[in-house]
């Protein structure tokens, strides 16, 4: 029993540690900002191991070397906000902060009961009371500490002792429970964050392209078809507002449509569909030299760069399956002196430039017409518009509402709603009657303010000159 007491106290002292808390607080700064600085998986692929590895070789090697990656990855440092590392140091966060609120509950709950009559009478005793003498009898003077009190929305306790009447008053009793729902809405907040860390769903760039139906992917079984996009532009060129109409297929049914417009998501379930960004895209056709058709679909060009001043934007398609990995170049319009307005380049490499690939050649290609190139044909038809959007699911999210309410509940109560207590002690005088009283908790400038409005009160009507006032001259 006693090793179980040891390690229990062990265990108290511990995470009630402000040490032991700031090396957690630390320690996850340290985790996010690594999740910050190093590339992240990105969400879509994780649910699917041959692209999580494909990521690896192509993205994170290339980068950061095969030796810092292996590392990295073994830290789940691709996927911070997914890793143990971080769950583990959150969790300990949420238990560090609940010992302390428990550990402080019982200071809480004697404060809020207030001090007991018996204590007052003691403390009434002791030097450091506000002491003064009135002529008007005590009987009067009891009436008017009472009304002052009462008036002031004070909780009134009072005890007969043989010297005279001793009140003790408090108001905003519950005000000091004010930071333990701060204390709480941590415990919410970080409980919501590695929540929606562990459990969430987010996709940061999901593009689709006019009339392209694409898959949402695991965990959704739906699709998003952008049916139109519509942009308008102020007259310097920045946008003023563009929009997406929209439809959510399930099994090739439509099961809802809509539009979205910055600050104005579709929801699909729990998750949330948000306007991000937009661009140009082309509908391109390629063929092999036997006619038979490798790809015909949409290509974003959502890449943009810029070269000389001007910015052009660019996509690709992997055909290195049949040789080559292109690059498609957008015009830059009809002032462009390399890409032709209503043209595209075609770039031609042995791989993606990424892991080595060399460059082959490039050729310019009017849209609606056909190249040849190594035996493949490409016939670019169109020039469209593509829509970028955040798919948001946060299951966290209705904790993390909880934990805001409960700390401007806290910051309510602590800043809005001061704690008092007040001890009073009247007793009678063959001259009239003698006080005693003293204010208890914080000595702030409030708290003094309180005291000597008290004192004013009672003085008015009674001559009252009160002696040892605590106010710092």
């Amino acid at each position: 029993m006693n090793y179980i007491k040891s390690a229990f106290n062990w265990f108290v002292r511990l995470f009630s540690s402000v040490r032991f808390a700031l090396w957690i607080i630390l320690l996850l700064a340290i985790v996010s900002l690594a999740g910050t600085l190093l590339r992240q998986i990105p969400a879509q692929l994780l649910g699917d191991p041959a692209l999580k590895q494909a990521w690896m070789e192509q993205v994170a090697q290339p980068h950061y070397g095969s030796f810092w990656s292996a590392v990295f990855n073994g830290l789940g440092l691709f996927d911070v906000f997914h890793s143990a590392i971080f769950l583990i140091l959150g969790s300990l966060l949420i238990i560090a902060i609940a010992v302390c609120s428990l550990k402080r509950m019982p200071s809480l709950i004697k404060t809020s009961r207030g001090v007991d009559l018996e204590s007052a009478t003691r403390l009434l005793e002791k030097g450091s009371a506000t002491r003064s003498s009135s002529k008007i009898p005590a009987p009067e003077n009891v009436a008017n500490v009472r009304g002052f009190l009462t008036k002031r929305g004070y909780r009134i306790r009072t005890q007969e002792t043989p010297e005279g009447k001793v009140f003790v008053a408090d108001k905003n009793r519950f005000a000091p429970w004010g930071t333990y729902a701060i204390h709480l809405s941590l415990i919410l907040l970080t409980a919501g964050y590695l929540v929606g860390s562990a459990k969430g769903y987010s996709n940061d760039a999901f593009i689709v392209t006019e009339g392209e139906t694409r898959a949402i992917g695991s965990p959704y079984d739906a699709s998003i078809k952008l049916v139109d996009f519509q942009a308008d532009f102020y007259e310097d060129g920045s946008p003023k507002d563009y929009r997406s109409d929209v439809q959510i297929i399930v099994a090739g049914q439509i099961v809802k449509e809509g539009t979205i417009r910055v600050n104005y998501p579709l929801s699909y379930g729990n998750l949330n569909i948000y306007q991000s960004f937009y661009g140009p895209a082309i509908t391109l056709g390629v063929s092999d030299s036997n006619g038979n058709q490798i790809f015909n679909g949409f290509i974003d060009l959502s890449d943009p760069f810029t070269v000389e001043g001007i910015t052009r934007n660019s996509g690709t398609i992997d055909l290195t399956a049949n040789g080559v990995f292109v690059f498609v170049i957008s015009s830059a319009g009809p002032g462009d002196p390399i890409v032709p307005d209503g043209s595209v380049r075609l770039e031609f490499y042995t791989a993606s430039p990424d892991t080595g690939g060399e460059f082959l050649d490039s050729m310019d290609i009017q849209i609606g017409s056909t190249t040849e190139f190594q035996g493949l044909e490409f016939s670019p038809s169109a020039l469209i518009e593509f829509s970028g959007f955040q798919l948001r699911e946060d299951p966290g999210l209705n904790l993390i509402w909880a934990s805001f309410i409960l700390f401007m509940l806290g910051l309510g109560l602590v800043f809005y709603f001061p704690h008092r207590q007040m001890v009073v002690g009247i007793y009678s005088d063959p001259k009239g009657s003698r006080t005693a009283y003293h204010i208890l908790g914080k000595k702030n400038q409030a708290a003094v303010d309180e005291m000597e409005t008290f004192a004013k009160v009672i003085g008015a009507t009674g001559q009252i000159q009160p002696k040892n006032t605590e106010r710092k001259k």
